[in-house]
């Protein structure tokens, strides 16, 4: 049986798995590495490790499979990083990933040169520090060498690619789109922009289709993998566009939601968004021609992992026993709310002057409230997502779910009832994005005809309908559940400053 080889090079570990033609998961494994916190708000991850962990997990997944029987490589990755790469590949500082803050004063600056709207019109991201562009800035300003000697800045996957195929300083349209230079009008580098922030033009990597194939695997590294060389290799995509090919159709008003350590909702679009409130970003889809628009919470389940070992005082929890306790409990926990903003927020406040709240409860309430609450605070913070793409054109008409959290069944009740739509859990949710990234592959090597063909290769576990009952009674509760953070505005930001103080 012929397969594709993928490699996601993620927070933690590269993850390799192989699927079929008909998208079956025939192995996978998962090599760890560090990442590094060498100043406060500094994230950095060592790209050569990561090398040495895709090919420890390359190794793993070939000894129960035929390297002959490969028919592709590809990679996908983390977005929003920085490897500056030389003319020979070789990264010329670790990888600056995507949860480094150090370049807030720079992303600062980058606003006042260029008024935010427009930066938005032309770019579909806000000025954000976790983006590219402000990462360059930094290097410029803070490390000049290394600046002056970076030959491409690339992301993550766009650094195995060059190693893997000798072919450097490449990027796809989808990583490229969350640098937040590159004009989502034109699909072009935004060179005003990078004029403007002072940032050389010829810095910026060469695009090449996600699905381009063309690149073959060179002969060092068929040596240390043990496939062919000349084996096709594609260029792959970030892991958010590819999530997006393993858990939805390549329609309209599909969409997907992830529900990991942070979350999102994403739905494919025709055109990049336009909110005029810029509560949501936009970036290209795997195909070249479409855009994922995405609305995501930065406390998803790392909230809810938060509250049960804190609020509940559960080392261990039992999911089983925790569903349960909440479905003792009415939709709307009976006046309970929480509030997953313990890191901030993203959509749609977009600020650091948020705090985790649990509200509404009384003498009368007891765990079990929590326990309903917690669940549906996380489920509420997506459905916002979920009404801001709507009123931006994109209503739901069939959800997918993705992440750790598509396990478990109350959730995907709470998902169907609250955005009113079939909701379906994914077969394999851990490994959409692998499936994703196979898929892309599948498409330049002609395995598939299009994306859409290539999506008839999700399977799904279960499916979730609407509950009339429950939906009204969510509509008053995601009512007040709205207004907590715009009323308590003030109270937020002035916490945040009591808690900024040295």
């Amino acid at each position: 049986m012929q397969y594709i080889l993928t490699l996601d090079a993620g927070t933690t570990g590269v993850k390799c798995a192989a699927f079929s033609r008909s998208g079956e998961a025939l192995g996978s494994r998962v090599e760890g590495y560090p990442t590094r916190y060498p100043h406060p708000g500094w994230a950095e991850q060592e790209p050569e490790e990561q090398t040495k962990a895709a090919l420890r997990a390359i190794a793993a997944v070939l000894g129960r499979l035929s390297p002959a029987d490969c028919a592709a490589l590809v990679f996908t990755g983390t977005m929003n990083g920085c490897v500056p790469v030389g003319r020979d590949g070789v990264a010329l500082c670790g990888n600056i990933i995507h949860s480094d803050l150090r370049a807030a004063p720079q992303a600062g600056r980058i606003a006042s040169l260029i008024p935010p709207p427009d930066f938005y019109a032309v770019t579909g991201n806000r000025i954000d520090v976790h983006s590219g562009l402000p990462k360059y800035v930094w290097l410029r300003e803070n490390a000049p060498d290394i600046y002056r000697r970076a030959w491409k800045f690339v992301n993550i996957k766009d650094y195995l690619y060059g190693r893997f195929t000798g072919r450097i300083g490449f990027t796809d349209p989808t990583d490229a789109s969350l640098c937040s230079c590159l004009d989502l009008r034109t699909g072009e580098w935004a060179f005003d922009i990078l004029d403007a922030c002072g940032v050389d033009r010829d810095k910026m990597p060469g695009l090449i289709p996600s699905c381009d194939a063309s690149a073959g695997l060179s002969a060092e590294f068929a040596a240390l993998t043990g496939l062919a060389q000349g084996l096709p290799v594609a260029a792959g995509a970030g892991d958010g566009a590819c999530a997006a090919h393993g858990a939805r159709d390549q329609a309209v008003g599909d969409m997907y939601m992830n529900i990991g350590s942070s979350a999102w909702v994403s739905a494919l679009s025709p055109e990049p968004c336009r909110d005029p409130g810029m509560r949501l970003f936009s970036y290209f889809d795997c195909d070249g021609v479409g855009y994922n628009v995405c609305g995501t919470v930065q406390c998803g389940a790392a909230a809810f992992d938060w509250a049960v070992r804190n609020l509940l005082g559960m080392e261990r929890p039992e999911f089983a026993a925790l569903e349960a306790m909440a479905r003792d409990i009415a939709p709307g926990a009976q006046g309970v709310f929480f509030l997953p903003t313990l890191m901030g927020e993203r959509t749609p406040w977009w600020t650091a002057a948020v705090s985790g709240t649990l509200i509404g409860f009384t003498l009368y309430h007891d765990r079990r409230h929590i326990v309903r609450a917690v669940y549906e605070g996380v489920m509420q913070a997506l459905n916002l997502c979920g009404d801001i793409l709507s009123e931006n054109g994109l209503p739901a008409r069939r959800l997918t779910l993705i992440g750790g959290g598509a396990k478990s069944a109350l959730w995907g009740q709470m998902a169907a009832d609250m955005f009113g739509v079939p909701v379906r859990a994914h077969l394999t949710p851990h490994e959409a994005t692998s499936l994703g990234a196979a898929l892309t592959a599948g498409v330049g090597i002609g395995w598939y005809r299009d994306f859409a063909e290539a999506a008839r290769c999700i399977r799904v576990s279960r499916e979730y309908a609407p509950d009339p009952g429950a939906r009204a009674a969510y509509e008053k509760h995601l009512a007040v559940f709205r207004a907590l953070y715009p009323d308590m505005k003030k109270a937020y930001e002035a916490v945040y400053r009591y808690q900024q103080e040295k």
